[in-house]
C-alpha cells in the first residue's frame, strides 16, 4: 500500500502541474505553435506524463520495500523463527599444516574453507549465520548474519587469530564457551558445525547442550593416520577425541579431510528450490515499470521538439540571389 500511495501522490501532483501548464499555454498556442496549433496527439501529454512518473515511483517504492521490508519482517515472511547455523572454526597454528584435501596438499585451514563453501552452496531458507573462532579461547566473529558472504569473508583469511592470546589450543573450553554464546537463542533453533583437527590440551568436561541447540556436527580436518611435527609434538586429526566431543554433545562426527559433508547429513537445512513460475514476479514488474516510466519521460521532450507541431520556428534560410550588376548604360544580372 505504501508503493501505491506514493504513486497516487506523484500522479496527483503531476496531473495538477500539467493542468496549470495547459491553462497557461492555451492562450498563446497559436503564437507558439503556428496557426494550426499543436498536433492532436499532444493532448495525451497531461495524462501520459503523470502516468509514467507514477509508474516509475511505484516501481522504485516497491523495490525499496522488497529489499528493506524483507529484512524487517524476515521471520514472518519466511515462515516462523529463523534457524541459526553457527560455524565454530579452529584457528590454532596446527590448522596451517599441509596434510588436507584429497591429495594431502592443502592446509587444514584451506580445506576447512572448502568444506564451508560446499555447505553454504547447499543450504537455504530462513537462516541466520554465525561464526565463532577458537584457539586459546572462543571469540564470536559474526552472529545473526543473514548474508552468507560474511561467513565466507571470515574463512577467507580474516586474521582473527591475532585477537587471541598465545597459548595451547583448548578444545573443551572452546566448546563450552560456544554453548554459552548460543544458549539464549530460541529453543531448537541452532545448528552447530565444529571444524577442528582435535589437536588440543586435555579436554575439560563438556557442558550439557542447551535447549537452543538442535544439532551438533563435529567435522574433522587433517590426516588421521599420519602426523606433522609442530610445537614439539606430532599433530594429526584426533578422531578419537572428536568422537568423544560429539558423543558428549549428543551430535555426530564426520571426517571431511578428503570428502565433503554429505547432503543428507545437512537434513532440512537443504531446502529444495521451488519450481520456476511462468511470467514476471513482483520485483521484475517493478523494474519494468521504472524503465518504461523513465524512457517515456526522457523521450517526451525530443518527440515534442520534432513532432509536436507543423510550425517551424526557425525556417531554413532561402538561398541568396545575386544582386543585379549595373554597368554604364546597361543592366545585367
Amino acid at each position: 500500500m505504501t508503493a501505491v500511495a506514493s504513486a497516487l501522490i506523484v500522479f496527483g501532483l503531476t496531473a495538477l502541474a500539467e493542468w496549470l501548464h495547459g491553462r497557461r499555454i492555451r492562450v498563446a498556442e497559436r503564437l507558439a505553435f503556428g496557426p494550426a496549433g499543436a498536433r492532436r496527439w499532444t493532448r495525451l501529454l497531461p495524462i501520459l506524463r503523470p502516468v509514467s512518473l507514477a509508474a516509475f515511483t511505484w516501481g522504485l517504492a516497491t523495490l525499496i520495500l522488497l529489499k528493506t521490508g524483507r529484512d524487517d519482517d524476515f521471520a514472518d515472511s519466511e515462515g516462523g523463527e529463523a534457524t541459526r547455523l553457527v560455524f565454530v572454526a579452529d584457528l590454532s597454528p596446527s590448522m596451517y599444516l599441509e596434510d588436507a584435501g584429497p591429495d594431502g596438499l592443502l592446509t587444514r585451514q584451506a580445506r576447512m574453507r572448502e568444506v564451508v563453501e560446499g555447505i553454504l552452496q547447499r543450504v537455504s531458507g530462513n537462516l541466520r549465520f554465525g561464526v565463532i573462532g577458537f584457539y586459546t579461547e572462543s571469540l564470536p566473529v559474526v552472529m545473526e548474519a543473514r548474508d552468507p558472504e560474511l561467513v565466507r569473508n571470515v574463512f577467507n583469511g580474516l586474521p582473527v587469530t591475532y585477537a587471541m592470546p598465545l597459548g595451547k589450543t583448548d578444545l573443551g573450553r572452546a566448546v563450552n564457551e560456544t554453548l554459552e554464546l548460543v544458549a539464549d537463542f530460541p529453543e531448537n533453533s541452532t545448528r552447530i558445525i565444529l571444524f577442528t583437527d582435535g589437536d588440543s590440551v586435555n579436554l575439560v568436561p563438556i557442558a550439557q547442550r542447551p535447549k537452543s541447540v538442535k544439532e551438533v556436527l563435529v567435522l574433522g580436518i587433517g590426516n588421521p593416520n599420519k602426523g606433522l611435527y609442530i610445537d614439539g609434538h606430532q599433530s594429526r586429526q584426533e578422531a578419537g577425541t572428536l568422537r568423544s566431543v560429539a558423543a558428549s554433545l549428543g551430535g555426530a562426527y564426520e571426517d571431511v579431510n578428503t570428502k565433503h559433508l554429505a547432503t543428507t547429513t545437512l537434513g532440512d537445512l537443504v531446502v529444495p528450490l521451488a519450481p520456476l513460475k511462468r511470467g514476471l514476479n513482483l520485483e521484475q514488474i517493478a523494474i519494468l515499470a521504472m524503465v518504461l516510466g523513465a524512457l517515456i519521460n526522457a523521450f517526451l521532450p525530443i518527440v515534442l521538439e520534432f513532432f509536436g507541431s507543423d510550425w517551424k520556428v526557425n525556417p531554413k534560410k532561402r538561398r541568396a540571389t545575386k544582386a543585379p550588376v549595373i554597368v554604364e548604360g546597361t543592366t545585367s544580372s
